[in-house]
């Protein structure tokens, strides 16, 4: 019965997030048409700064929520509950407060040494609103799914999504021209303005379900209990998103400088970025939909079992879980390897896309296995581990993209070949730790 529960949420996180992803998808088409290979080259190489900024304030806090949540749920604790998410939101927001004045103050910096292009400062700062109405949403996101309550969320997610082609058509009509900023300032605040409604609503919806219990004082002594578990299990989460964005950020200036060094012209290296990381990559991780809706229903239920002591059920799940990335990553490759051509001119107009998109088909049973792997470790509590194992992910692969983008035989087809080789190192890494803890389970 608890498998078939888990079964089903599942299949309903699966069914909203596919839809959010194919909105997403048709976003992505819309800004190709708007942008241009050139344009979404220049939003490859903002959109790791600006995310790089959002992981510093809301990575972890999800999954750190939902798994305390589950547990509050678990002991029907539901004071402890109420007075957690209280807390924590405001947290959340006056720590998303300091981080917009850091933005403000790096946001030229940013811009005209790092970026090479001073009129790239207000797209970086547009993300400001967009990390403080985050700073709220995130933590309430994280406590329904926790609980499993994922309909009401879902549909409010989806309302989000696709208000952004209105608004985004409107701030086009109206503002672009209007001031001396970039088309790409506008996609952040057209960001910003949807997740705004999407606030409203899951407060909205929190008030209307939560339980009623006694009201927990606030103390010194609340605050420290609160806060204590969620900055240890959110703050390994964190770095390791972070340094991913990080690494996400310098591997575009990299893969653009090393174009550079071969014989392309700045327009063409932005180009061919835009083509990878705007188009092609997209493609890759609509399944990744999938892989991601079922890791977010697994990982506060493996850690409440694990918790409680049963671990033989949380073993079947996390095979359960690796079976099933792996099933979506054969599906995913023999697609991509058949329809490479037809994908490319049916989604983007573009007949230079088939090689790209079949060798990324290539690496996705890879890419999803592991990105796994890396879920089902935080779900264990190895959330330490994980943050270490990324870490030499990133630097592989960083030194890869050095090596291989450089090769003129290769050129953007070496950020593949880096991805899939600093991914099959985390994969071994990750998939050691996890047998290491199973066995200590069973000698348990």
């Amino acid at each position: 019965m608890f498998f078939g529960k888990v079964k089903q949420n599942i299949m309903v996180l699966t069914i909203s997030n596919l839809v959010i992803g194919l909105i997403e998808f048709v976003f992505n088409m819309y800004l190709s048409r708007i942008l241009g290979a050139e344009g979404l080259g220049v939003l490859s190489l903002v959109s790791p700064i600006n995310a790089l900024f959002l992981s510093f304030m809301t990575e972890g806090l999800v999954v750190t929520i939902s798994k305390i949540s589950a547990k509050h749920q678990h002991d029907g604790n539901y004071s402890a509950m109420a007075s957690n998410i209280r807390i924590s939101t405001c947290f959340s927001f006056f720590w998303s407060l300091c981080l917009t004045g850091l933005v403000w103050i790096t946001a030229t910096p940013l811009a005209t040494w790092f970026l090479g292009d001073s009129n790239l400062v207000y797209p970086i700062l547009a993300t400001c609103p967009l990390m403080l109405l985050m700073s709220i949403s995130n933590i309430v996101k994280g406590h329904f799914l926790g609980l499993a309550k994922i309909k009401i969320p879902a549909m409010i997610n989806i309302s989000e999504k696709l208000l952004r082609f209105p608004i985004l058509y409107c701030l086009i009509r109206f503002f672009l021209g209007a001031g001396n900023f970039h088309p790409v300032t506008l996609v952040y605040l057209c960001y910003a303005i949807g997740e705004m409604q999407s606030v409203l609503f899951l407060l909205i919806y929190y008030k209307k379900t939560k339980p009623a219990a006694p009201r927990i004082p606030v103390t010194p002594k609340e605050i420290s209990r609160t806060l204590k578990p969620l900055v240890l299990g959110a703050t390994p989460i964190c770095l390791t998103q972070c340094l991913l964005e990080f690494v996400n950020a310098f591997s575009s200036v990299i893969v653009k400088s090393r174009l550079c060094s071969i014989g392309y012209t700045a327009a063409e290296s932005l180009a061919l970025l835009g083509k990878y990381k705007g188009m092609v990559f997209p493609l890759m991780n609509y399944p990744m939909i999938l892989v991601g809706s079922a890791c977010s229903i697994v990982v506060p239920r493996i850690a409440t079992m694990v918790s409680s002591g049963k671990s033989h059920f949380a073993r079947r799940l996390i095979k359960r879980s690796l079976l099933l990335a792996f099933t979506i990553g054969c599906i995913t490759c023999m697609v991509f390897w058949s329809f490479a051509e037809d994908m490319g001119v049916f989604f983007y107009g573009r007949e230079d896309l088939g090689p790209m998109i079949r060798l990324a088909g290539v690496c996705s049973p890879l890419l999803y296995i592991t990105a796994t792997t890396t879920s089902l470790l935080i779900s264990i509590g190895k959330e330490a581990q994980s943050f270490r194992n990324s870490l030499l992910q990133q630097l592989l692969l960083l030194i890869f993209l050095i090596l291989f983008t450089g090769v003129p035989k290769l050129n953007i087809y070496g950020y593949i070949l880096a991805i899939a080789l600093s991914n099959t190192v985390l994969l071994l890494q990750n998939l050691y730790a996890l047998r290491k803890e199973q066995r200590l389970w069973k000698r348990a």
